[in-house]
């Protein structure tokens, strides 16, 4: 008998048995294409202690390159997601506009909406999943399968967060953009 569950479970087994990180991103790609559809996937690792952030993973490094850090400021976006641990959701243009520093990149690319999913592990955020696509894409989102996805995630951040951690202290932040 097969339950209201089974496709999440699959995905989580897999994440489970996923040997590499490479893997690990490949299993959380296709769970996010299965529960939300995207054009673009990027996951931000974030450190809270240096308010940096670090691209972990993208689906598509001509628009979202990996690696580096990013300053998190005090805009609103981080605000919102890594500070309350709130999901975003960008129903278009106008919203990419006001807190995406690449917004016209995005716009270009037919990407007119997002949802930010924070991932939080021992009651902080730890990271956040990106996905954006076409104009309200996800202005009906299921944020409960979200948070049950985000809680899936959340040791592959845990992981990366002990390396990420060594990186910090060699970091100049004078040069980083932020959010």
């Amino acid at each position: 008998m097969s339950s209201l569950f089974q496709p999440w479970a699959t995905h989580a087994r897999a994440l489970g048995l996923a040997s590499t990180p490479q893997a690990q991103w490949d299993v959380i790609s296709d769970l996010l294409t299965q529960a939300f559809g995207f054009q673009l996937f990027t996951s931000l690792l974030y450190l809270e202690d240096h308010r940096l952030m670090k691209r972990l993973y993208t689906c598509d490094e001509s628009t979202s390159p990996l690696g580096g850090f990013k300053a998190t400021g005090a805009g609103p976006w981080s605000r919102h997601v890594l500070e309350h641990g709130q999901f975003y959701i960008a129903s278009n243009e106008d919203d990419v506009r006001t807190v995406f520093s690449e917004a016209p990149l995005l716009i270009d690319r037919g990407l007119h909406s997002a949802f930010n999913i924070p991932v939080r592990h021992a009651g902080r955020v730890i990271g956040s999943l990106n996905l954006l696509s076409r104009r309200h894409a996800y202005d009906q989102v299921d944020e409960d399968l979200a948070a049950v996805i985000a809680g899936i995630c959340a040791p592959v951040f845990w992981q990366a967060l002990s390396a990420a951690q060594t990186a910090v202290a060699d970091i100049d932040r004078s040069q980083l953009d932020s959010v």
